[in-house]
């Protein structure tokens, strides 16, 4: 087990709840949980029983929150250290992985976190080809599996705050998972309720992929319908911003997110962008945040061409910047997928700018 110092202990506990009184024992702090519990905390690090009262403190904080003492203490040990979590049919509780099943849980759980990561730092996309970028590359080499508990069936991943970033991009990253995992769970009650799976299409904007769904699928394991949860912590060092949550994914999510993450790579195959200028808008309450941009249009990795197409655009902000860009005649550059429309393609867009002082396509 390793080792933690009386201050980690301190601020673990005042940030999980625990209230400590004014009062001390023998040069021990109390501190006391609902009523119902109490710590003892020395006053130093140097005491010769000092690794039996963190034994002892353990084993309380075990108890009232239900995790292994390990678990607890990798926590306290990492006050700048985000987690991510998995309970899986991969991951068996008992302390042994069949050598399929541990290769598969952890490749899946770096395969999730990339495509997070990526979609953080670069934007999202419906596939990510090709070599990460290096500040992901150097994320990911400082990510830590562990501890692995015999007694738990949860795979647990340590993400160090340790980039210098404001938020680092570890954060941005499993705060994009966090979001698409609550999304996903979202759009696949309404897909087995409606049948129709372009509800997922959507949500690439907001940092879904085909690499997500099927590294997400792969933790409901052989069985199709085997259930799967997905859960964060935050670094109580660096508090954030949104509430961490845990996403359970009812039985039939892996095949459907198998499906859908197929799908997208097919979507990545009709890939397109549009530079130019914006012409009509739409935003009559039921059809919104559509316009009509002439230019330049790209699809797939084919030669740009001249062009008219419809673009749905992510949302009311991206409207508004559409909307002055009309007014003043001021190019914009869309990316996205194509989709079907009542027979009409149209550009789903996932990227959205204007174009500074480039007037080529303004005749």
């Amino acid at each position: 087990m390793r080792n933690v110092s009386v201050a980690d202990v301190s601020s673990y506990l005042a940030a999980t709840g625990w209230v400590r009184r004014p009062e001390t024992w023998r040069g021990a702090a109390i501190w006391e949980h609902d009523g119902d519990h109490e710590i003892l905390v020395p006053g130093t690090d140097h005491l010769a029983d000092g690794p039996r009262r963190l034994r002892e403190i353990l084993s309380l904080l075990a108890r009232v929150e239900g995790r292994a003492p390990e678990d607890i203490a990798s926590d306290i040990g990492s006050p700048m250290a985000d987690v991510q979590w998995y309970r899986a049919p991969i991951v068996p509780e008992g302390g042994e992985l069949g050598l399929v099943d541990a290769v598969t849980a952890v490749t899946s759980a770096h395969a999730a976190l990339s495509a997070a990561a990526r979609a953080a730092l670069g934007g999202p996309r419906p596939v990510f080809d090709g070599a990460a970028p290096k500040p992901v590359r150097d994320l990911m080499a400082r990510v830590r599996i562990g501890p692995i508990v015999p007694s738990s069936n949860l795979l647990t991943v340590r993400l160090p705050l340790d980039d210098g970033g404001d938020p680092p991009l570890a954060r941005r990253a499993l705060t994009l998972l966090q979001r698409a995992a609550l999304l996903l769970r979202e759009a696949t009650a309404e897909a087995r309720g409606t049948g129709d799976v372009s509800v997922f299409d959507d949500l690439v904007r907001d940092g879904v992929s085909a690499d997500l769904c099927l590294a997400l699928a792969r933790f409901a394991g052989a069985d199709p319908g085997a259930r799967f949860e997905v859960g964060f912590r935050w670094a109580r060092a660096l508090p954030a911003e949104v509430r961490a949550r845990s996403v359970v994914f009812e039985p039939g999510t892996g095949t459907l997110l198998r499906r859908v993450g197929h799908r997208l790579r097919r979507l990545h195959h009709e890939s397109a962008a549009v530079t130019g200028l914006v012409g009509a808008l739409v935003d009559d309450g039921e059809d919104r945040f559509r316009v009509h941009v002439r230019g330049q249009v790209t699809i797939g990795d084919g030669e740009p061409r001249r062009a008219v197409i419809w673009v749905r655009l992510p949302g009311e902000a991206d409207y508004d910047v559409a909307v002055r860009a009309h007014r003043d005649r001021v190019p914009v550059r869309v990316a996205g997928t194509l989709r079907e429309v009542n027979g009409r393609r149209e550009l789903m867009a996932t990227g959205f700018t204007t174009v500074v002082d480039d007037r080529s396509e303004e005749s």
